[in-house]
């Protein structure tokens, strides 16, 4: 018993040592690990991807730093925000103009515009004026830019 115990260490000591000093090729390792290697791009898809990049960077900072436009607001706050404060008036059926339908006044809306109109409240009576504590100004651009982004029916 003895020694069939001792050889049957020996025989897994031999393939412990002849497992370990083998060396796996990396696609073998990731292969064990389960990892699917991506494809490395090269230079010059890389910089062409830098330059659509820095091409689309810069026409949207043009976009927003041009006249009329939303400034920086937040599209999905400023629906939320539309939401909360004016879609029970400026929706289909309210009692003020339908301000996401095409063409309307909405299409149109400034962040300094809307921000006069909720602030001074003519021609926004009823419920206006709002209050910087009821509607901040960072709200109105959000809501500008919502309102900007709709293209309407």
């Amino acid at each position: 018993m003895r020694r069939r115990s001792s050889l049957l260490v020996t025989i897994i000591a031999l393939a412990l040592t002849a497992a370990a000093c083998g060396r796996a090729t990396p696609q073998e390792i990731d292969q064990l690990l389960g990892i699917t290697p991506t494809a490395t791009h090269s230079a010059e898809e890389m910089a062409r991807a830098t330059s659509a990049a820095s091409a689309t960077g810069a026409a949207k900072l043009a976009a927003v730093s041009s006249p009329g436009a939303a400034g920086l607001g937040d599209v999905t706050r400023g629906q939320r925000q539309f939401e909360t404060w004016c879609s029970g008036c400026h929706s289909p059926g309210g009692s003020g103009p339908d301000i996401l339908s095409a063409g309307s006044p909405g299409s149109s809306v400034t962040a300094d515009s809307l921000k006069a109109l909720i602030r001074d409240g003519k021609g926004h009576t009823p419920p206006g004026p709002y209050k910087v504590t009821e509607v901040s100004d960072k709200q109105i651009l959000d809501i500008a830019a919502y309102l900007r982004s709709s293209p309407g029916p």
